[in-house]
């Protein structure tokens, strides 16, 4: 595992930073890293957060934050090779009918394309989720097309719905829960994204690949039924790396 630096980060708080970049060699760094801590630290840790190439480790009080740099430095030196779990394929449906795609022409238009070649694009992609943030449990995804890279609407809408699949200047996800937003929406999933019920909350988790389909208006409305009766069963496919 290549050697992050480790500072303070308030007063019952670390950050890990590796180089910043999005890079799949960085996350795996960050996800074993992450699984280390969990594993190591279970009484120590309150919470950890990660990002694209960071994490930052919440303490409980009481715990020196010098003392808990020094420990944590020496179990990252000194990590046996660690095996994240395997990764998963999750095929989203998603239905890019003008009824829920608000700003599919406009991303079309701005990068001289046509609604099918945004949909064909938009779906022939495979995403690897980086971390979650912004929102519960909303995906940072990376490697959109970057012929689809499509600069942010300058008036935000005021609420957006949950499912809502969006394109943000370089970068493409789904709205998780309803929200303010300033993102184009090219089309929205019947999947229900997150839930305080649901173990893990989130339905899509770091070091996960998405793919979107594309799904009919009366398909999606049919999965929105399996969904809220709890039978619906996401297309997945778990890979060995």
């Amino acid at each position: 595992m290549k050697q992050p630096t480790i500072k303070p980060f308030g007063e019952q708080a670390v950050l890990i930073e590796w180089k910043p970049a999005i890079d799949d060699k960085i996350l795996d760094n960050v996800l074993k890293a992450n699984q280390l801590i969990q594993q190591s630290f279970k009484e120590e840790v309150i919470e950890t957060v990660s990002a694209y190439s960071s994490i930052a480790v919440f303490f409980k009080k009481g715990i020196k934050q010098n003392d808990f740099i020094e420990q944590l430095t020496k179990k990252l030196k000194k990590a046996p090779k660690i095996e994240t779990s395997l990764s998963r394929i999750l095929h989203i449906p998603v239905c890019y009918d003008s009824k829920f795609a608000l700003d599919i022409e406009t991303v079309a238009k701005k990068n001289e394309l046509s609604v099918k070649e945004v949909i064909a694009m938009h779906t022939e992609q495979q995403y690897k989720v980086y971390f979650l943030g912004f929102l519960p449990g909303f995906p940072y995804l990376g490697g959109l097309n970057k012929q689809l890279h499509t600069p942010r609407k300058d008036t935000p809408r005021e609420k957006i719905e949950a499912g809502s699949v969006a394109i943000g200047g370089s970068q493409t996800g789904v709205y998780t829960t309803y929200s303010p937003g300033g993102w184009n929406i090219i089309g929205k999933s019947p999947l229900s994204f997150f839930s305080i019920k649901n173990n893990p909350p989130a339905l899509i988790q770091p070091g996960d690949i998405v793919q979107f389909k594309q799904v009919s208006k009366d398909l999606f409305l049919q999965i929105e039924v399996e969904v809220a009766a709890g039978v619906y069963k996401i297309e997945e496919e778990v890979i060995d790396d």
